[in-house]
């Protein structure tokens, strides 16, 4: 079975945003799957989702994305997909649901646009079989302070298996700001970024998925394709 994951824990996004993804995942996959949410609060969330309680407050935020890849959440010989929830998918995934089936595979970091960051982890998506690289939680459970040495989640994975950690083609998974828009169009307002015009941009016959990351969030995005497909 494929497990379609994601992570909602505290206030920074809203159920809209765990629903906006679950309706995105069943226009563009035709894979048989199940949707899992991960997450400390199911109030608003669409009933058609399945939960899995997270019933601590041991970490915050992204650093409760370990805890995905505990032993037994999923059945041996299941394949676990992970999206953050500020992803825009535009296209059918069937290619990022079936890609390398056996192997951890994972978003390329964004910061390859700037020469940096080509050869390290991007988390926002993740593949991998279930019950395996359980370690990623393993470690932090027993040690919680050992995350204090990374910066973030997705260093915490690399630096355990980048030995073995694949990335998905570029054109499959694109940075909006920085590979689709320009960064040069950000303006600053009330302390977030966000785009000084609107426009109708098109994309590539071959990226399926819009990464966001820092600001703006996909809410706040105003452009056709964003607007037409985050729902």
């Amino acid at each position: 079975m494929l497990n379609v994951v994601c992570l909602k824990y505290g206030d920074k996004y809203g159920p809209i945003y765990v629903n906006n993804l679950y309706n995105m995942i069943e226009r563009h996959l035709t894979v048989p799957h199940r949707f899992v949410c991960f997450t400390d609060n199911t109030l608003g969330l669409n009933p058609k989702i399945e939960i899995k309680l997270i019933q601590s407050q041991r970490f915050s935020g992204w650093w409760w994305k370990p805890y995905i890849f505990k032993a037994d959440h999923f059945s041996d010989g299941d394949t676990n997909l992970f999206f953050d929830l500020d992803m825009v998918i535009v296209n059918n995934i069937d290619n990022i649901a079936n890609y390398l089936p056996n192997d951890f595979v994972g978003l390329q970091d964004v910061g390859r646009v700037f020469k940096r960051g080509a050869d390290r982890l991007g988390s926002a998506v993740l593949k991998w079989p279930a019950n395996q690289y359980t370690d990623i939680w393993t470690n932090l459970d027993a040690n919680p302070n050992y995350a204090r040495q990374f910066q973030g989640d997705q260093d915490y994975i690399w630096n355990l298996h980048k030995s073995v950690i694949k990335f998905f083609p570029e054109k499959w998974i694109q940075s909006y700001k920085w590979e689709i828009r320009d960064r040069a169009e950000l303006v600053r307002i009330n302390g977030r970024f966000n785009f000084d015009t609107v426009k109708d941009v098109q994309v590539d016959k071959e990226t399926n998925v819009l990464a966001f990351h820092g600001s703006p969030d996909p809410h706040e995005v105003k452009d056709p394709i964003i607007v037409d497909n985050w729902q």
